[in-house]
C-alpha cells in the first residue's frame, strides 16, 4: 500500500473511532430520559429553560456524530476524509452525559436556579467547540456533492460487498469506461476501502459513503446518473436499489455454475447481463424465475483477448498447464476448491515434463491453512525449476500483474475447479480439466454445464493419470468445445463482446 493511501486510511479510521455507534446509542436515551424527568419535577422558569437547553443539546448527539461521505479522484475535492477539529466529535456525547449527571446532583443538593443556568452555559460552550468539527464535516459533504454534480457521471458502480472488491471492480470498470460514459464508484463499507484503493487500480472517481450509509445516496445519486452496475450480490445492495428512478444492472464478477450465479436476489435487478444461453438456463434449472425480458446476452468482454490454441496439445513441446484452483467458499456446500490437493496435482504434472503456471484465487490468501497449501505448491515448483530448469511460473506476476487472459494465452491447458476461470479459458477452445470434490464424473457434468467438455478429475485424485492422459495427449473432447463455447459465452468473436457491452451501456444512458 502506498504511503498516501496509508495516511488517508489512518485518518479515516481515526474519524470512525471518534464516532462509534455504541456510545451515542447508549448515551442518548440515558441523557434524554434523565433530563425529561428533571423537567417534569423541577419548578422555576429559569431551571426549566436551562434543562430544556441541555435536552436540546443532547438530542444533537446523532447529528453531530455523523461523518460525511468523501472521495478519491473526484476533481475539485481533496482525497480522503476531512480532518477533524482539535476537540474530538465524541466529546459532545460525554459533555451531554456529564451535564445530565451534574443536573441530577444539583437537584439532589437542592441547588438554586443560577446553578442550573451556569451548567447550561458551560454545556453550550462545550457543544459549540465540538460543533466546529460538525460544521467542517457538513462543508466537506457539500463539497463532495457539488463536485459530483460538476463531474456529471452518467453511470455508477455500487459496491456494498465486503471482500473481493479490488479484483471484482477491476474486472468490469474498463469495459464500462469503454462505452465513453463517465463513471463513479460508490462504496458502502469503509473497512474495505484501503484494499480497494490499493488493488482495484480504478480510473473513475470513488466516493466512500459516510456514517449515514446508503441514506447519503439520496443526494449522491446526482441527476446525471442513469444506471448503476453491481459486481457483488451483497444484501446491502438493496440500499442502492431503493432508488427506483435508476436502472440497476447485475453484472456478477465471473461466469460459472457456482450458486453465486443463480441467486434468487438477482431477480430484483432491472437487467441481468449474462454471457450466453447457459447463463439464462442455470436460473431455470435451479427453479429461480427471472423475467426473460430482463436478460441481456452480451458474451464475456473480459475473454475477448483470449487467443486460440497454438496447435493440437499432443504436438506441443514444452507444454504449459495453468493450475488455477478456486477458493473454498463461505461453507462446505459451496466448497469446490482443489487447492489442498494441489501439491499432488502439481507433482503429477511435473512428472510428465510439464511447465506449471500456478494462480490461486485471491481470497485463498486470507486463511492460514490455504496459505500453507499455496506455499507448499510454490516450494515444489521452485525446487523443480532449480533442479531441471523447467520454466514454472508463480508469485506476484501471475497472481496480480497478469490477468486471467494473460495466463490463458501463456498456457496450453487448464486444471481448475467450478470457477469463472474455466468459462474464460473456454474462449480459447484449449483442453481443460475440472475437479469434482464430491460428485462422480457423470453427476458432475449434469450439474455444471461447462463441465460437459471438461476432463473431470475426482476429488480423491483416483483418476488423475487418466485425466492427464486425456488433457495432455488424447484430448477426445477437442471437437466438442467449440459448440460448448457458443452455449456458455455466446456467439461473439474477438472484440465483439466488449463492443456489444459498450453499446449496451450507452443505450442505457440515452434511454434507447
Amino acid at each position: 500500500m502506498t504511503g498516501d493511501v496509508q495516511q488517508l486510511s489512518k485518518r479515516s479510521r481515526t474519524l470512525r473511532k471518534q464516532v462509534t455507534e455504541r456510545p451515542r446509542l447508549v448515551v442518548l436515551p440515558v441523557v434524554g430520559l434523565t433530563l425529561v424527568v428533571l423537567l417534569a419535577f423541577l419548578p422555576g422558569p429559569a431551571t426549566f429553560v436551562s434543562l430544556l437547553v441541555l435536552l436540546a443539546g443532547s438530542l444533537m448527539i446523532p447529528r453531530i456524530s455523523e461523518t460525511p461521505s468523501y472521495s478519491y479522484g473526484l476533481p475539485g475535492v481533496p482525497d480522503g476524509p476531512p480532518k477533524a477539529g482539535r476537540i474530538p466529535v465524541e466529546a459532545h456525547t460525554w459533555v451531554s452525559l456529564a451535564a445530565a449527571v451534574v443536573a441530577v446532583l444539583l437537584t439532589i443538593l437542592g441547588a438554586p436556579w443560577p446553578a442550573f443556568v451556569a451548567l447550561a452555559v458551560v454545556a453550550v460552550a462545550a457543544w459549540l467547540a465540538c460543533a466546529a468539527t460538525m460544521v467542517r464535516f457538513l462543508r466537506h459533504g457539500r463539497r463532495v456533492l457539488q463536485a459530483l454534480e460538476a463531474y456529471e457521471p452518467t453511470i455508477a458502480m455500487g459496491f456494498a460487498g465486503r471482500s473481493g472488491g479490488p479484483w471484482q471492480l477491476r474486472m468490469w470498470e474498463p469495459y464500462l469506461l469503454r462505452s465513453g460514459e463517465r463513471c463513479v464508484v460508490i462504496t458502502l463499507h469503509e473497512k474495505y476501502l484501503p484494499l480497494i484503493l490499493e488493488g482495484a487500480d480504478l480510473k473513475s472517481p470513488l466516493v466512500q459513503l459516510g456514517s449515514r450509509g446508503t441514506r447519503d445516496l439520496q443526494s449522491l445519486f446526482v441527476p446525471s446518473i442513469r444506471a448503476v452496475f453491481y459486481v457483488q450480490n451483497a444484501k446491502a445492495n438493496q440500499g442502492f436499489m431503493a432508488h427506483t428512478n435508476l436502472t440497476h444492472v447485475w453484472l456478477n464478477h465471473g461466469d460459472s455454475d457456482k450458486p453465486a450465479n443463480f441467486n434468487p436476489r438477482h431477480a430484483l435487478y432491472d437487467l441481468l447481463v449474462v454471457c450466453g444461453q447457459a447463463g439464462i438456463d442455470r436460473y431455470e434449472r435451479h427453479g429461480i424465475h427471472v423475467a426473460p425480458e430482463k436478460f441481456r446476452v452480451l458474451g464475456r468482454p473480459q475473454a475477448s483477448g483470449v487467443l486460440p490454441a497454438r496447435g493440437p496439445i499432443a504436438e506441443l513441446k514444452p507444454k504449459t498447464v495453468l493450475y488455477a484452483p478456486t477458493w473454498h467458499g463461505v461453507d462446505e456446500t459451496v466448497n469446490f476448491s482443489s487447492l489442498e490437493r494441489g501439491p499432488e496435482i502439481v507433482r503429477a504434472l511435473i512428472e510428465r515434463d510439464v511447465e506449471v503456471m500456478f494462480r490461486p484465487h485471491p481470497l485463498s490468501y486470507r486463511w492460514r491453512r490455504r496459505r500453507a497449501a499455496i506455499k507448499e505448491i510454490r516450494g515444489i515448483m521452485r525446487a523443480d525449476r532449480e533442479a531441471t530448469g523447467r520454466h514454472h511460473r508463480f508469485g506476484n506476476t501471475v497472481d496480480k500483474i497478469w490477468t486471467v487472459v494473460d495466463c490463458a494465452n501463456r498456457s496450453d491447458a487448464l486444471i481448475s475447479d467450478v470457477s469463472s476461470v474455466v468459462s474464460d479459458f473456454l474462449q480459447s477452445e484449449k483442453p481443460y480439466a475440472m475437479t469434482s470434490m464430491r460428485a462422480g464424473v457423470e453427476d458432475f457434468r449434469k450439474e455444471f454445464s461447462v463441465a460437459e467438455t471438461a476432463y473431470v478429475l475426482l476429488g480423491d485424485l483416483s483418476n488423475l493419470d487418466e485425466v492427464l492422459d486425456d488433457l495432455l495427449v488424447r484430448d477426445p473432447l477437442a471437437s466438442e468445445r467449440a459448440e460448448r463455447k457458443r452455449y456458455v459465452l455466446g456467439e461473439f468473436v474477438g472484440e465483439e463482446s466488449a463492443d456489444a457491452f459498450a453499446a449496451f451501456v450507452r443505450d442505457l444512458v440515452r434511454g434507447a
